[in-house]
């Protein structure tokens, strides 16, 4: 079986490789031969961690979106991304049907990357899909959520979308959800009990790739030091970045009894900071699976990765979502439960960070340990892939 597999030509941060590579790295242990394919603004990743991949073209760098303004659905976040550009996406499309056709593709695997759907339904090849609740076209239909549908990369999809014979879609997330052969869920029905009422897929669990953990320095040896309390922070991205949490742990914890080790989710290639009294640090990216396992607390920005990782290592949360719809959903269901506390600016107040840090401490040590163990979603979704290029039906109409 030949896998492709596509990280998000508009994805600024980490979890879309990290997403794509775990199933890469499972469809090479069932023997089966995966081609990556990757746009500029991942190479630099795929290279440090020496993964090879085909070249197809996109952004170079893919920043957060900055616009004023609530981006509450798909639709939204995508019209505020290189997807607006009508020319990017034929460009993008014509070369993964090319390169996909080059090199025998029989299904495909992505992360957020709306062309490859697109190319999978044109070319006959079945795609599945990771999704979640927040990706739906009802999610945030409440409140500001009333607000009219920026189209603006719909418009930028249709010409290729018009070349299929499916019905138009009114939207980019019914594309995802419903011209994707089959539906994953990245996620656990604990942390994203929704999308299942919504949409027919099946819940795998936790995608993150051993390959980001392996070609990383490893932090510190001696961190926390014993009879500290270790507090493990990690961001990838805007709005609140590394910088953001290093000040504002310094405030909190230099000098105390607390170490901080923050993880900044970018393989940049810089020294280690240092606070003038040793307990905070600053580092690029680290192993947080191992790093998981001697922290009392994990505070973080919302990403789906991080929490399931944090979640699957039994680790309380302090989430700071921000104005994100989709990590404050996650953030949410994972409160309701008593699995982390969903933030405020105000709880970044040195004195209310360390009241938030020491409740949370105080339930790490009160749970027994979680044993570890490998998450099993990518091997799922390798055996749908084996099921899908073995149906004999889809098989004779791809051939005709």
């Amino acid at each position: 079986m030949r896998v492709g597999l596509v990280p998000g030509v508009w994805s600024y941060g980490l979890g879309s490789v990290s997403t794509v590579l775990a199933v890469y790295e499972a469809v090479r242990r069932a023997g089966h031969t995966p081609v990556l394919f990757a746009s500029p603004h991942v190479r630099p990743v795929l290279d440090r961690l020496g993964v090879p991949a085909v070249p197809i073209p996109g952004p170079a760098q893919a920043s957060y979106p900055d616009e004023p303004g609530t981006v509450l659905r798909l639709d939204d976040l995508l019209s505020r991304s290189a997807y607006a550009d009508r020319d990017l996406v034929e460009t993008v499309l014509a070369a993964q049907l090319r390169a996909f056709r080059a090199h025998r593709v029989q299904v495909l695997f992505h992360d957020y990357d709306l062309t490859t759907v697109v190319a999978g339904a044109l070319a006959g090849i079945p795609v599945v899909s990771p999704v979640t609740w927040p990706d739906h076209r009802r999610f945030g239909r409440g409140g500001v959520g009333w607000a009219p549908l920026d189209t603006r990369a719909l418009e930028a999809f249709r010409p290729a979308l018009r070349r299929s014979r499916a019905p138009e879609p009114g939207s980019l997330s019914e594309v995802l959800f419903d011209w994707s052969t089959r539906l994953v869920y990245p996620l656990t029905p604990q942390m994203d009990p929704l999308v299942a009422r919504y949409s027919t897929g099946e819940y795998v669990g936790q995608l993150t790739a051993a390959a980001l953990e392996r070609h990383v320095a490893a932090g510190p040896a001696d961190w926390p030091r014993p009879g500290r309390t270790g507090v493990l922070a990690y961001t990838s991205g805007p709005p609140m970045d590394a910088d953001w949490y290093y000040r504002h742990c310094l405030r909190a914890f230099e000098g105390s009894t607390v170490d901080v080790l923050i993880a900044a989710g970018r393989p940049d290639s810089v020294p280690p900071r240092v606070s003038p009294a040793g307990n905070v640090q600053l580092w690029p990216l680290l192993p947080l699976r191992d790093l998981l396992d001697r922290a009392s607390v994990l505070v973080c920005h919302g990403g789906r990765g991080t929490l399931a990782g944090a979640v699957h290592a039994g680790v309380p949360l302090l989430v700071f979502a921000g104005d994100d719809p989709e990590r404050g959903y996650f953030a949410d269901m994972l409160a309701r439960q008593g699995l982390a506390a969903s933030c405020e600016a105000d709880d970044w107040r040195p004195e209310r960070l360390r009241e938030l840090v020491a409740q949370a401490a105080g339930i790490r040590s009160a749970r027994a340990a979680v044993p570890p163990r490998e998450p099993a979603g990518p091997a799922r979704v390798v055996s749908i892939m084996q099921e899908l290029t073995a149906d004999p039906i889809r098989l004779l109409s791809r051939a005709s």
